[in-house]
């Protein structure tokens, strides 16, 4: 039996995924329809509980500022604002002090002297939070978001409508800088494509995700569940939290906040590798199988194409009696068909679409963060994390 030339074995690899892609846009056409962004109430609910927003603030002077304007004109009449101050060493304590002489809502300020031992930081400032909280629900929310006047009266809505006792929403993206835009939408849409939302959602499925930049929380549940205290030591508290709720049997639910809020995670490449290499570390329990498997996705699925492409580029210039003109086509189909997913994906995402054109460098970033997983894993070597360090 003959060997199949290894032209034709690239190209039908080329092929396949090719094909893969194709499966791709087909589930993120269908995930716009199940899942399309939260919309505020035509008929907002005549029951309107006390809803305590606890913002847990370390160093937070860049972001705080611009956080609290928006939080204070939210257009739901019930709610109060509690900032926890966590041991904040820059201008952050002054801001706070400010603001709450010119809050038009209720707003407490408490302060983090001391973590405890056996307590990650932020853990223990949310714990604190609950702790000064006196709503019916909480919203735990990042000092680093955006919200819309509608979002606390969207999500509330929500909740209580489709009876929900942990909400927690994605938001959109907001992606500034070069790097931003290069790796910020495939992270996040490979999360989305890693964390079907629909087995998110599904009470029976074990497969959990939750963002903890919006959790909306009853306080009746979170008490139940000892809240933060029984999640104390944990780096990604957000899906310990919503992973215990589930566990308990509560009505847990991962929903599209894009137009709700948004968020900017990062704003450097090293953040970028930082804070992805924290959340993905623990996002697969330091199972490095389950890395690796991810570092095959991208290598196989999302660089081989523009690999194959470049290789037939050089060997037209360098050695043209091993060109491949089929390949070449081909691994440029292929790739040319990347780009326009990747730029669809990005308008869902909104952000810049033109960045799909570094697909490539994207997967490789993504590469290098995946491999630094595995090393933090194999040397066991600490999480840092806002000056902190977490083992």
């Amino acid at each position: 039996m003959a060997t199949p030339s290894p032209d034709l074995l690239v190209s039908t690899t080329l092929l396949f995924i090719g094909l893969v892609w194709v499966k791709r846009v087909l589930w993120v056409l269908r995930l716009g329809q199940t899942h399309p962004p939260l919309e505020p109430p035509s008929s907002p609910s005549s029951r309107i509980p006390k809803i305590s927003v606890i913002v847990p603030a370390r160093d937070e002077e860049r972001n705080i500022p611009h956080c609290l304007y928006h939080l204070f004109k939210q257009d739901y009449a019930n709610y109060e604002l509690i900032v926890v101050d966590d041991r904040s060493e820059d201008k952050t304590p002054h801001l706070l002090e400010n603001f709450k002489k010119l809050s038009p809502v209720p707003l407490k300020i408490v302060r983090v002297e001391k973590l405890p031992p056996g307590w990650t930081g932020k853990n223990y400032a949310m714990f604190t939070g609950s702790k000064a909280a006196a709503g019916e629900w909480f919203l735990f929310t990042d000092a680093d978001t955006t919200h819309r006047p509608e979002s606390i009266q969207t999500a509330v809505s929500a909740a209580l409508e489709d009876r929900i006792d942990f909400l927690t929403l994605a938001p959109q993206i907001e992606c500034r800088s070069f790097w931003e835009n290069v790796v910020q939408p495939l992270a996040v849409t490979s999360l989305a494509l890693w964390f079907n939302p629909s087995q998110v959602n599904d009470d029976r499925s074990p497969i959990v995700l939750a963002n903890g930049q919006f959790i909306l929380v009853k306080k009746e549940v979170y008490e139940k569940l000892n809240g933060n205290e029984s999640i104390k030591n944990e780096v990604i508290e957000d899906v310990m939290l919503a992973k215990k709720a589930k566990g308990a049997g509560y009505r847990v639910r991962f929903l599209n906040g894009t137009k709700l809020y948004s968020t900017r995670m990062y704003t450097s490449l090293q953040e970028i590798r930082t804070g992805w290499t924290r959340i993905l570390t623990f996002l697969f329990d330091k199972k490095i199988p389950a890395l690796l498997h991810k570092i095959f996705l991208f290598a196989f699925f999302s660089s081989f194409p523009f690999l194959v492409l470049s290789w037939e580029v050089f060997l037209r210039l360098a050695s043209p009696l091993h060109f491949s003109s089929a390949v070449f086509w081909l691994s440029l189909g292929v790739c040319s068909w990347i780009v326009v997913v990747r730029s669809f994906g990005n308008r869902f995402v909104k952000t810049n679409p033109w960045y799909a054109f570094l697909h490539l460098l994207g997967s490789l970033v993504m590469i290098w963060i995946l491999l630094a997983c595995i090393g933090r894993v194999l040397f066991q070597r600490p999480s840092v994390w806002r000056g902190q360090s977490y083992q």
